[in-house]
């Protein structure tokens, strides 16, 4: 009523309400905070002085307990809050995030920290960190269906998401769905032929789904096919060591040179592994790798010769190889010559392979069981092989030396 009748009262009890000090600032929230304000507010209706700030109309709103426990805060102090109380961040972490993304409501906010949470298994570590790196996901209304697209349209586990997201958030979290991602995926499923091999693909290379593969890929790939590699290669080659293809176009360049050198063949099976392992070495690394070698004896034809035949030599560390030569030349005798004609034997575990599969045969050697000897074979065939031949040796020892040659070689296969 008083409001029909004295319209004018509205104006008057807002100046009460936002009384002026001395100094000349207006004192509203600590009018709005006594009873006399609650009283005068209700009177006119629970609307705000005119002389109230932006800030003090936020502050008066907070219904949820959220809000409550921002209240007071503007959109800023409210995201650090967030930031803080919520994914973790440290103070200073929290306000330098605050600067890259501004929260009006911490809804949305919540939903996506539940995702990350249940959706994929994220510990609250690693989402502070995602947050810290990557502030303005807690804004994204897509991320739930670029997840989606991830996990459930391309295939990729809950763990690999993870890692992928955590080692480039930006480019994996901004790729659009119907701009980027989905025409790679069906680019790289014409090219290779399979989900099954697309996804093989990105598992190794996550760029391959959200790069400009048009500009990235499709032009090396030409490359390859002008330099006479066939369209089965180049599959086994974008599935295997893709990063040969996405990184440094120099690299590319000389590989294919390289590959030339040594020999070999564009249409051969070795070509995707050769080529994939040379281009995604750096070339200091690469001569630092022959001049290990050549330290342990090896010749530069014989460093090839191995190469062509494993390329994966090359990407042994120098550390591995010298600890593997030292036991192959000390325990068995072997010399670079031999084991460049057999170089898989270096991709091996000195202590999960070599060293227990050595006392096996060693006891064999001794026993007179082998009787030429340890030889390349014994090392590089599968362990089900293994254990099966050395078992079969066992049984046509004639007792009584049978049962303690099985008992002693039982505890070692």
């Amino acid at each position: 009523m008083l409001r029909r009748r004295l319209p004018e009262a509205r104006a008057f009890l807002g100046q009460l309400l936002g009384r002026v000090s001395h100094e000349g600032r207006t004192d509203a929230a600590a009018a709005v905070s006594s009873p006399f304000g609650h009283f005068v507010e209700r009177l006119i209706g629970g609307g705000a002085p005119a002389s109230r700030a932006p800030s003090d109309l936020a502050e008066a709103g907070g219904a949820t307990s959220a809000r409550r426990g921002a209240r007071g805060r503007d959109p800023a102090s409210l995201t650090v809050h967030f930031l803080r109380h919520s994914c973790g961040l440290a103070e200073a972490d929290a306000a330098k995030a605050a600067e890259r993304v501004r929260l009006r409501s911490t809804k949305n906010a919540h939903a996506v920290l539940a995702l990350l949470r249940d959706t994929l298994g994220m510990p609250p570590a690693s989402i502070a960190r995602l947050v810290a790196a990557f502030p303005a996901l807690l804004a994204s209304t897509t991320i739930g269906a670029r997840f989606d697209f991830y996990l459930h349209e391309l295939g990729l586990s809950p763990a690999e998401v993870r890692r992928f997201v955590l080692a480039s958030p930006n480019r994996f979290l901004t790729a659009g769905l119907d701009g980027r991602l989905r025409p790679n995926q069906r680019l790289l499923r014409d090219l290779l032929g399979s989900d099954e091999n697309v996804l093989a693909a990105v598992k190794q290379s996550i760029e391959l789904i959200y790069d400009n593969l048009e500009v990235m890929l499709l032009p090396k790939l030409q490359a390859l096919r002008d330099h006479g590699v066939t369209e089965e290669v180049l599959v086994k080659l974008v599935v295997t060591h893709p990063k040969a293809l996405v990184h440094r176009s120099t690299r590319f360049d000389e590989g294919l040179a390289a590959m030339k050198d040594f020999g070999v063949s564009p249409d051969s099976g070795i070509f995707p592994y050769a080529f994939g392992v040379f281009a995604k070495i750096y070339q200091s690394k690469w001569d630092r790798r022959m001049e290990n070698y050549l330290s342990l004896g090896w010749t530069e034809e014989q460093i090839r010769r191995a190469f062509t035949k494993h390329p994966y030599c090359m990407s042994v560390s120098d550390d591995k190889v010298r600890q593997l030569m030292r036991f192959l030349s000390e325990k068995l005798g072997w010399d670079p010559e031999y084991v460049s004609s057999s170089p898989t034997v270096l991709s091996f575990s000195y202590e999960k392979r070599l060293l227990p599969r050595y006392k096996v045969l060693d006891i064999l050697v001794s026993k007179g069981v082998l009787k030429k000897g340890i030889r390349m074979g014994h090392l590089t065939i599968s362990e089900k092989k293994f254990v099966e031949r050395c078992r079969a040796r066992v049984a046509k020892v004639a007792s009584p030396p049978k049962v303690a040659l099985a008992l002693a070689l039982e505890q070692l296969l």
